[in-house]
């Protein structure tokens, strides 16, 4: 442990040589930024519309009413004044006493709506400015939520509650009181297009509501400069009370964006973490570390000590500064760990700086799209579990999150970045960090070295490897989760029994490739056997424990769940299958030997699910 410790703190000290001064500093000068905008970010939210709409007006009183709205930039002047604002300024309405005018074009097009909808809200704050909700809105609906069925197919009709009704407000028994209607006109009315001339006089629209008595005797009217003072959003929040025009699905998405800041310095140390270990290849400075007597374990763990921290820490500080619960911390602890393994390995398989940049942005790609895709269907879909940004998510929302979630969304994290680091580590010496071999030598190499090591290798390596499986076809069900259940499904199953495939017969590959074992057909039976063994017996033992979210879904049962006497069949026959492929078709065949193992065990899988498929 001492070794470890000794080599984090030559790292740290040789990342803080490597910046100059200047260098720290603007980096210190951008996280501050970031820190900063991300705490405006939290306290008023996203502002990436205002002021994309300019509006002239000749009546102040109507400008206090846009400016409620932050799409409109208001310009206040004379009729003259406005009307060559209109022609000459580029400004999208003209609002000339009683009349609107507004070019025949797209963006003025749409300031109408918006304009409309403004003066909408600017009703909605009026009336609830009464401070007498009942005879105000007199007709009340409470929203009861139904969860959605997570089988990924239609709800059942029958499973709707019976009891949905709409109800009165409570005062007053329920009823509606019963007094003289009066009319009312409607703020907006929506105008025909005609160029730039003005549109007619706008015609109310006569709607009879019962209104009692009181509402216009007992009750002062507020002026347009108290209803919009301080009113620069609107009034209704959070759907505690809310019109119909205001009813949105309960989709968190400004946890969701906020969830993006907490993974930028996790991404950027990782980088760092990366180039350091590149640097030293290219200017072999690892040399003087593998001839001490510290292992390769001790110098990687020691290497990543101080940039795990760093990311934790950072991870911290901005919880902190959002005001979100400490378990973002530990939620985010796997995130981290799966983006330094794969910057590890990244550098070590990677031949100069531009193939690791290739490396990493296709690494960085796919863990970016199996995060935060899923996080989209937060509150809509189990589907989302899948993505620990959700959790994320939830507990931005201050909502619970349960240990078998934590567990569903973040083992598969845990597992592929400890598989990832131990092949790296195996790798990690002199004749794969100073040498130009190729990418899938290195890979073969490290493959190589796990089953040297290992004892019943290839039935332990197919379990090895099931964390990387399983995370494969977790992001495919997310992108298989778009299409059609039957395409989902056809796709579905013809990708993860590749997967599978290769999996489980990389190993008989290296063996085979590398003269580790003669090439005859016993032993290509023996292998096939032993590494289908394994990888059933592996993945029934990680599915029972993580997958229940899904496990009734007809993508779960592709997945393996279900009987256990044929699953086994199975993988031990695809597997045999791509074993004797290599013995007669020779191991250079070996896209071939897969293509066929796929075949019989997607042809299977379609079996399972053919009522799903086929109808």
């Amino acid at each position: 442990m001492s070794r470890i410790f000794t080599i984090a703190r030559w790292e740290l000290r040789k990342t803080k040589s490597s910046f100059s001064l200047k260098t720290r500093f603007f980096s210190f000068i951008i996280l501050i930024l970031i820190g900063t905008a991300s705490f405006f970010a939290a306290q008023s939210g996203l502002h990436i519309n205002d002021n994309i709409y300019r509006v002239a007006v000749t009546d102040a009183s109507l400008a206090g009413v846009l400016q409620s709205d932050a799409k409109f930039e208001v310009y206040i002047a004379g009729e003259g004044g406005a009307k060559s604002l209109f022609e000459n300024e580029g400004i999208d309405i003209l609002i000339s006493g009683d009349k609107i005018y507004y070019h025949n074009t797209e963006k003025s097009i749409s300031a109408l709506d918006a304009l409309d909808k403004a003066i909408k809200k600017y009703d909605e704050a009026r009336l609830l400015s009464y401070n007498d909700l009942n005879n105000t809105f007199p007709v009340w609906i409470n929203i009861k939520n139904i969860a959605r069925e997570q089988a990924f197919q239609a709800p059942s009709i029958n499973k709707i509650p019976m009891n949905m009704t709409t109800q009165a407000p409570e005062t007053g028994a329920g009823q509606v009181p019963e007094e003289d209607s009066h009319d009312i006109k409607s703020s907006m009315e929506p105008v025909e297009p005609d160029g730039s001339v003005p549109v007619t006089e706008k015609q109310g629209t006569n709607i009879n509501i019962n209104i009692p008595e009181k509402t216009t005797e007992n009750i002062q009217i507020p002026s347009i400069r108290e209803i919009t003072e301080n009113r620069i959003i609107s009034p209704i929040n959070e759907q505690n009370l809310a019109t119909p025009s205001h009813f949105n699905p309960s989709i968190p998405f400004k946890s969701v964006v906020l969830s993006f800041i907490f993974i930028f310095p996790i991404f950027f140390i990782a980088q760092f973490f990366s180039s350091s270990i590149m640097d030293e290849r290219i200017k072999r400075k690892g040399e003087l570390l593998l001839v001490t007597p510290a292992s390769s374990y001790q110098i990687v763990l020691g290497k990543l000590l101080p940039y795990l921290l760093g990311s934790i820490a950072l991870v911290a500080i901005m919880t902190f500064k959002l005001g979100g619960s400490p378990w973002i911390i530990l939620t985010l602890l796997p995130v981290s760990l799966m983006f330094l393994s794969t910057s590890f390995l990244g550098a070590i398989i990677a031949r100069s700086f531009k193939e690791l940049s290739f490396v990493l942005i296709f690494l960085s790609v796919f863990l970016s799209g199996y995060i935060f895709f899923p996080a989209m269907f937060a509150n809509i879909h189990a589907i989302s579990i899948i993505s620990p940004i959700t959790l994320v998510v939830r507990l931005l929302e201050n909502e619970t999150v349960s240990i078998s979630d934590y567990m569903f969304s973040t083992l598969p994290f845990y597992l592929l970045s400890i598989l990832i680091f131990i092949f790296g580590i195996f790798i990690y010496r002199e004749e794969d960090l100073f040498t130009q071999k190729s990418i899938k030598e290195k890979l073969l190499d490290s493959i190589q070295e796990f089953i040297k090591r290992v004892p019943a290798p290839l039935f332990s390596f197919s379990i090895a490897l099931l964390p990387l499986v399983f995370s494969i076809q977790l992001m495919l069900i997310v992108l298989m989760f778009n299409f059609p259940i039957r395409i989902g499904i056809l796709l579905f199953i013809i990708v993860a029994a590749f997967v599978e495939e290769l999996v489980k017969s990389v190993g008989i590959y290296t063996v085979f490739s590398r003269k580790m074992s003669d090439v005859t057909t016993g032993n290509a039976l023996k292998f096939g056997i032993l590494s289908g063994i394994g990888f059933f017996a592996g993945e029934k033992i990680l599915l029972l424990v993580v997958i229940a979210s899904i496990a009734g879904s007809a993508l779960g049962s592709v997945m393996g769940i279900g009987l256990l006497v044929f699953p086994l069949l199975l993988h031990v026959t695809s597997t045999t299958v791509a074993s004797l492929g290599m013995r007669y078709l020779g191991y250079r065949e070996y896209l071939a030997c897969v293509v066929l193992a796929s075949i019989v065990h997607a042809a299977y899988n379609l079996y399972l699910v053919r009522s799903v498929v086929f109808g």
